[in-house]
């Protein structure tokens, strides 16, 4: 399956004039900080997550040995980031207890994921167009590191303190994956030490960073080291027994998080396993939906029902959604068109521990944090259908330019001001105090989850 269905000379980014592919670094960087400037007039948010996992942790103000070693061996809040608590360890060491530090700290993590998915994307679309100009190329990477860079959803990850820790699990990620694409190229071994070092310290972290060996398999796929796959060489592949390191890290991550009564899989607990299905479509779609018209956003999305009680008819529907998606990978998987396949099993695969299939604690359906790598996917996947839209309708150039100019201006405005919502807890709370006061009403009654502390 090696055509591709990309290979047309006319494309968006001849209608659009970009600078060379050095330049867009600066450019790239310029956007972040605009767009979340308002973060750096923000302060803690306090009587939540801010207060027990930054305020008032222990090793964040005594970087001793004793501590250390607790967090690296215990869960903290029913956590486990002993690396980013270590990241606040070091910030006050060096500047003290400040919000701003905080925030301007977290904003240059969020740059460095943004130069990291403008590298790799570039790698990949090299890949799925190996005869591709190298401006098309940069615009590609540009465009979809523009879109992870300032869409509404990343604020949360942001402009949240406590939300690092997912700005450092991808950070680690994002390494892994750029140093996994230099072993495949080179086959150089150090290359891989440097994945099994960076998933070591992703997991550290943040648990979701479990997921990595899924991508690394992703990747493998891209770069067509499954082709000589068989069902007799599976013992001796060496594909396959590169993963080993890896899954066998996977599998001692899930059973330090199971006997730290973390993991909490019990399916006779909480929902069935159908209505859980149909959350994990539900959410799903929602982050699709959410990404491309994210008019209205809020930091909680509560569960439509509570445990025992029937579904919404209408969520069935979300079935059929999905169904209509899947037809539309499945449609581009057998042309040959491995960057939509890529983009949207990224997508998945990075929300696959977010979607309640698993019956994992989480007081949340769905939340804007849970997209923040995801959105590399679906965001490569836009672009290609933008680049498509332009040059199939070459008659309605100009309008479909505007929308788009259109849809990147109403991104980075809706992100300035979402980042001052932010501002505190008051503010972070105020578009939602219906619903807070519902589930707190829900949880005197006896509903177990927390509207409060969440992770």
């Amino acid at each position: 399956m090696e055509k591709n269905i990309i290979q047309k000379p006319s494309t968006l980014f001849r209608h659009v004039s970009l600078p060379n592919g050095k330049s867009l670094v600066p450019l790239l960087f310029g956007f972040c900080v605009i767009v979340f400037f308002p973060t750096f007039f923000n302060d803690f948010q306090l009587a939540w997550d801010d207060t027990w996992q930054l305020l008032e942790n222990p090793l964040v103000h005594d970087i001793s040995f004793d501590y250390i070693f607790y967090h690296f061996t215990h869960f903290w809040h029913q956590q486990y980031s002993p690396v980013n608590s270590i990241f606040y360890s070091g910030i006050v060491l060096l500047f003290g207890m400040k919000a701003t530090v905080f925030h301007s700290a977290c904003l240059l993590i969020h740059v460095c994921n943004t130069m990291l998915v403008y590298g790799i994307v570039r790698k990949l679309v090299l890949r799925f167009l190996p005869s591709a100009p190298n401006s098309k190329i940069n615009a590609f990477g540009f465009f979809t590191a523009l879109i992870f860079a300032i869409h509404p959803l990343q604020v949360e990850s942001v402009a949240w303190i406590s939300a690092s820790k997912i700005l450092l699990y991808a950070f680690f990620t994002l390494t892994a994956l750029w140093s996994y694409i230099r072993y495949i190229r080179t086959m150089h071994f150090p290359w891989l030490i440097a994945v099994g070092l960076a998933y070591a310290i992703g997991f550290g972290s943040k648990e979701q960073a479990i997921i990595l060996p899924l991508n690394l398999m992703l990747f493998d796929y891209v770069f067509g080291r499954f082709k000589d796959l068989t069902w007799k060489n599976t013992l001796t592949s060496r594909v396959l027994l590169e993963k080993t390191p890896f899954l066998l890290l996977a599998l001692a991550f899930w059973y330090f998080s199971w006997i730290n009564n973390n993991v909490g899989i019990n399916p006779d607990v909480g929902y069935p396993f159908y209505q859980r299905f149909i959350f994990g479509m539900h959410s799903f779609v929602e982050y699709i939906f959410r990404f491309l018209a994210p008019a209205k956003l809020y930091f909680f999305h509560p569960f439509p029902i509570s445990p025992g009680e029937s579904l919404p008819l209408y969520y069935w529907g979300y079935l059929v959604l999905v169904g209509i998606i899947g037809y539309f990978v499945w449609e581009h998987y057998r042309k040959g068109n491995q960057l939509v396949v890529f983009g949207f099993l990224f997508f998945l695969i990075n929300l696959l521990l977010v979607l309640h299939i698993i019956p994992l604690p989480r007081p949340v359906i769905s939340a804007d944090r849970y997209m923040y790598l995801s959105m590399v996917g679906i965001a490569l996947v836009l672009v290609w259908q933008l680049d498509q839209w332009l040059t199939s309708h070459t008659k309605a150039k100009v309008p479909l330019l505007a929308v788009c100019c259109t849809w990147f201006l109403f991104l980075g405005i809706q992100t300035y001001f979402r980042t001052a919502d932010w501002k505190e807890s008051e503010t972070t709370k105020s578009n939602v105090n219906e619903i807070i006061e519902k589930k707190r009403k829900a949880q005197e009654a006896g509903n177990p989850f927390n509207i409060i502390e969440y992770e």
